[in-house]
C-alpha cells in the first residue's frame, strides 16, 4: 500500500519561534509544510501571518478572510501540529472534527500553557510559578482553567509534545520535543580577555526569573571589591539582544524554573557559559542531559556559583563556550530536531522508518 503523504500545517502561536522553524525546516526535508500564525510584532519567521487592524469595515473583512483560509487549511492538511493550547478555531471548536476527518492532531505546549501553580509550589522550594502569581487565588483561579482544558483537549490529540522536560509532569504520556533554533543565524565568537566579566542577564519577566536575587549577588560581589560589570537587558530587540550576547562573557537566565530556555540556547549558541538553574529529578526525561554544559544555581547557591564562576581562567570560560556551542548543535540545531519530528509523524501515520 502506497505511504500517505504527510502534509502538516503548524500555528497558530509562534513562540520560540518553533512553528515558523519547523514548517520551513519540514519543506526543505521534503515534508510540505505551512505555517500561519497569530500578528507578530517581533516579525519571527513564518510563513503567512493572519491579518489584523483596521477600521469596522476592514476588520469585518480581514477576520473573514482568516476563517476561509483556517477552513482551507482544515481540508488541505492531514496533519496539524498546534502550539500553547491552540487549534484553528477559537475555544478548540475544531477539535472533535479532525478524527472524524481522518486528520492526525499533535500538541505542543511550551509552558504557561501547562505547568500547574497549586502542584509546583507545594512540591518544589523554588518554582517560577511564585513569580508569575504572587497571588494565591490568582495561581489557583488558572489552574482550574488549564486544568479544564488539558483534560478536555486530550482526548482529541493523537500526540503531544512538551518543550522541555519541565514541564512532562503536567501533561500525561508526552514526549520532550527540544526547543529548536537556527544554528546559522548565530556564529561562534570566543571570548575575549578584559579587566572586568561582563555579566549579561535578560529578563522578560523580573518574577518568573528570579532577577532581584540574581542582581542582588551580583551587586554584593561587586560592592566586595570583584571587577563585574551587569549588563540587565530589557525590552530590546531580537536583534539587540543578539549583539549584547556577543559583548557579554557570562550569561545568567533564570534561578526559579528548573530548566534553561530559548535565552540559554542562543548564549550557548554564541559560545557564553550560561548560569540557570537546572533540576537534576528532570534529567529522567531525557537523554542529554549529564551532557549539560550549564552552570546549575538556584536563589540559594546563586553567590556561591557566581563567585566561583568568576574566579574561573579565561581559559576555562572559553573551554565551557566551546562545549555550549557543540552542545547546541547537537541538541537544538534545527535541522536535527526536524529530523526528530518527521519520525514521529510517521510513526503517526504507520508509515515504515
Amino acid at each position: 500500500m502506497k505511504e500517505k503523504k504527510i502534509k502538516v500545517f503548524h500555528g497558530l502561536v509562534n513562540y520560540g519561534t518553533q512553528a515558523g522553524f519547523f514548517s520551513r525546516e519540514l519543506r526543505n526535508q521534503g515534508i510540505e509544510s505551512l505555517s500561519i500564525v497569530y500578528p507578530d510584532s517581533f516579525k519571527r519567521q513564518a510563513d503567512l501571518q493572519l491579518l489584523f487592524g483596521g477600521n469596522f469595515i476592514t476588520k469585518v473583512v480581514r477576520h473573514s478572510l482568516n476563517y476561509i483560509k483556517r477552513i482551507k487549511c482544515f481540508f488541505y492538511f492531514n496533519t496539524f501540529h498546534f502550539y500553547y493550547g491552540t487549534s484553528l478555531f477559537p475555544y478548540q471548536l475544531d477539535l472533535p472534527l479532525y478524527k472524524l476527518f481522518g486528520k492526525k492532531v499533535i500538541m505542543e505546549y511550551l509552558g504557561t500553557d501547562c505547568q500547574l501553580y497549586e502542584y509546583s509550589i507545594k512540591k518544589y522550594k523554588w518554582t517560577n510559578s511564585f513569580g508569575r502569581f504572587p497571588l494565591k487565588q490568582d495561581g489557583l483561579n488558572n489552574d482550574k482553567i488549564i486544568t479544564k482544558r488539558l483534560k478536555r483537549e486530550s482526548g482529541y490529540i493523537d500526540k503531544k509534545f512538551v518543550c522541555a522536560p519541565l514541564y512532562s509532569e503536567f501533561v500525561n504520556k508526552s514526549t520532550v520535543l527540544p526547543l529548536a533554533i537556527d544554528i546559522s543565524d548565530f556564529n561562534f565568537s570566543p571570548l575575549e580577555k578584559k579587566d572586568k566579566l561582563r555579566i549579561m542577564h535578560a529578563p522578560t519577566h523580573r518574577g518568573f526569573k528570579g532577577s532581584d536575587y540574581i542582581l542582588e549577588a551580583l551587586n554584593k560581589l561587586i560592592e566586595e571589591g570583584y571587577p563585574l560589570e551587569i549588563d540587565l537587558v530589557e525590552g530590546v530587540t531580537h536583534l539587540e539582544l543578539k549583539n549584547r550576547y556577543l559583548k557579554c562573557d557570562i550569561f545568567i537566565d533564570q534561578i526559579l524554573a528548573g530548566w534553561y530556555g530559548t535565552a540559554s540556547i542562543e548564549a550557548m549558541a554564541i559560545g557564553r557559559p550560561v548560569i540557570c538553574f537546572i533540576r537534576d529529578s528532570y534529567f529522567k526525561e531525557v537523554d542529554y542531559g549529564f551532557n549539560m554544559p550549564i552552570i546549575s544555581a538556584d536563589p540559594d547557591s546563586i553567590y556561591d556559583v557566581l563567585k566561583n564562576t568568576i574566579s574561573f581562567s579565561y581559559e576555562k570560560l572559553q573551554e565551557i563556550g566551546v562545549s555550549s556551542r557543540l552542545f547546541v548543535e547537537e541538541i537544538h540545531d534545527v535541522k536535527k530536531v526536524t529530523e526528530k519530528l518527521i519520525k514521529e509523524y510517521r510513526v503517526l501515520w504507520n508509515h515504515h522508518l
